[in-house]
């Protein structure tokens, strides 16, 4: 067996910390999936005891999601330092938004910032991993451009950084990304990187699973030559050049090693729910809430023992006077040696339950409603509440929200780290290619050079949350009011309208042209003078020496009979 290389080093090491975390990483993150999913009695032996679930977990993570993805999510890039004409057509910058706003597109980004908070939520940590796929054609046979920029999520268990205790990502000596893969895959693309035939050989099956997320991530489908294995990408950063190096291997064998990505910053997202100090890994919303969930399930499930224990009632009878007890709806039930003096009930009767206190189910209800209104989840931010003063339900409302501004704040640095990692990925692999423009409401595609990107610095901005929607209202308001005003003509005002708002915006721009242009062209025809209808209205004599004249001196006769005939002011 050969060598285990020098990064899969760096991966043990980052499992030894993980593992030394208090309480357990690895443990904490499988039982808050379990808990979110509702695998809420896992692990304990309750063979008699009921096993209710009532998923507050479940309904808290929801909600808290669903309101932060409900507002609109932007990227936009924004020239520093005067580096571009504002008298050009077409600025970097606007290609840039448009290039962010086509990824966006592609990645499906609403339903992948989902699913990153609801990673984040249970487990603490989302990532969002940046690769460029050499093999697509992002314009499929209508251009020779090849290429194209990917991304997916990847769980926070298999993510290392090379210094654990700093979340941020740009000062990280190394970051690790690992994962599995079947190994025919691996093989193949070792092969495109020309490895030799010991390196591929070298890769194959195993069962490192251990340290995947959940209970599901360690069970997989054993199959002859589909087995997969645990891979690991290993992005540093050289000393030298600033750039980022990435080298890809399994435990005994390199895929690749050293390649110059050519990028500058890591191709890495790192999203934590709440940053906690002086360690990488964020915590999760759901391992607070798991005690107070714990407690819920036992409660409950205590009550149903108990009622299932007592809620119907013993029967006793006297066995000397009995010869058995028919418990059968109508069936006679035979007593011998009673005397006229002998009590039936001192024969036969029901023992009496136990009654449970109140207090139980008092301190379950107020378990669950404390721990929702603690989170921000009342009844006033879910709508179960009578509508009678309006003011007073958007009030709570609101202040309910503000536990949330934490996870908001993450959720913009999040979206601008992926702005600027798109930025350096189009700068570094794009290159000379095809990009579909409006040039006066004209669509045009013209070859734009991606490499300027390089050499040019753009502040990103991620609009983010309710304020953009309010802002793109209030403007959309104040150009109305210039528009009804005759400040500025219907052309200025759809050209500053978002695109979003009217649908084929630039087609509209382009008829309305067209038509102001041909309505001009009918009014400078009608001001023109008719010449056939100046000349009937002279005298005979006049006429003739018109048309006797020469061009310079007829000119001259319309001009004076077009002033005497013009109306006076």
């Amino acid at each position: 067996m050969s060598e285990r290389t020098k990064d899969w080093d760096l991966y043990e090491a980052g499992k030894r910390y993980n593992n030394r975390i208090e309480p357990n990483y690895y443990d904490t993150v499988d039982a808050n999936l379990e808990f979110f999913q509702g695998n809420q009695w896992r692990n304990l032996k309750t063979d008699k005891m009921p096993k209710p679930v009532f998923n507050i977990i479940k309904r808290i993570i929801t909600f808290q999601v669903a309101s932060l993805t409900s507002s609109k999510i932007k990227i936009h890039f924004e020239p520093l330092l005067n580096s571009e004409d504002p008298n050009e057509q077409l600025n970097p910058s606007d290609i840039a938004n448009a290039q962010v706003q086509n990824l966006f597109e592609k990645f499906k980004m609403d339903f992948q910032i989902k699913d990153a908070l609801f990673d984040a939520a249970t487990t603490g940590d989302a990532c969002a991993h940046f690769y460029f796929d050499t093999t697509k054609k992002p314009y499929g046979s209508l251009s020779e451009a090849r290429g194209e920029i990917c991304m997916e999520l990847v769980d926070g268990t298999n993510v290392f950084f090379g210094n654990a205790n700093n979340h941020k990502v740009d000062v990280q000596p190394y970051i690790i990304i690992s994962g599995r893969d079947m190994v025919e895959n691996l093989r193949e693309e070792a092969k495109r990187y020309k490895q030799n035939e010991k390196e591929m050989n070298a890769i194959t099956e195993d069962y490192n699973y251990q340290e995947q997320s959940g209970d599901s991530g360690k069970i997989e489908v054993e199959a002859d030559d589909y087995g997969k294995a645990l891979y690991i990408i290993v992005y540093r950063k050289d000393k030298k050049t600033d750039r980022i190096l990435a080298s890809k291997s399994v435990e005994n064998a390199y895929i690749y090693k050293d390649i110059d990505t050519g990028l500058e910053h890591y191709p890495v997202a790192w999203l934590n729910w709440e940053k906690q100090k002086n360690q990488y890994h964020g915590r999760a919303l759901c391992t607070g809430i798991l005690p107070n969930q714990i407690f819920i399930n036992r409660m409950f499930a205590m009550v149903m023992y108990h009622l299932m224990m007592t809620a119907f009632p013993k029967a006793v009878y006297n066995a000397d006077m009995l010869a058995g007890w028919n418990n059968e709806i109508g069936a006679a039930i035979p007593i011998s040696g009673v005397g006229p003096d002998v009590n039936i009930k001192n024969i036969a009767g029901y023992l009496e339950p136990g009654n449970m206190s109140n207090q139980i189910i008092q301190a379950i209800e107020l378990a669950m409603e404390y721990t929702k209104e603690t989170l921000g989840v009342s009844d006033a931010a879910l709508g179960q509440i009578d509508p009678k003063n309006t003011s007073a339900i958007i009030a709570v409302q609101k202040s309910s929200a503000i536990p949330l501004e934490n996870p908001k704040a993450n959720l913009y640095e999040w979206v601008e780290d992926i702005g600027r990692i798109l930025f350096d990925m189009m700068g570094t692999y794009y290159g000379l290619r095809p990009v579909p423009v409006d040039i006066d409401g004209e669509k045009d595609v013209i070859d734009f050079d991606f490499s300027i990107f390089k050499e040019m610095w753009f502040d990103v901005r991620a609009d983010v949350g309710e304020s953009s929607y309010w802002s793109e209202i209030a403007s959309i308001q104040t150009m109305d009011a210039l528009l009804n005003s005759g400040h500025i003509d219907i052309i200025n005002y759809l050209e500053r309208v978002p695109a979003e708002y009217i649908p084929q915006k630039e087609e509209l721009i382009s008829n309305i042209r067209e038509k102001m242009e041909m309505a001009e062209m009918q009014a400078q025809q009608m001001a023109q003078p008719n010449i056939d209808e100046i000349i009937a209205q002279l005298p005979p004599e006049e006429q003739q020496a018109f048309l006797n004249a020469p061009p310079e001196q007829q000119q001259a006769i319309i001009e004076q009979f077009m002033s005497q005939s013009a109306p006076m002011m």
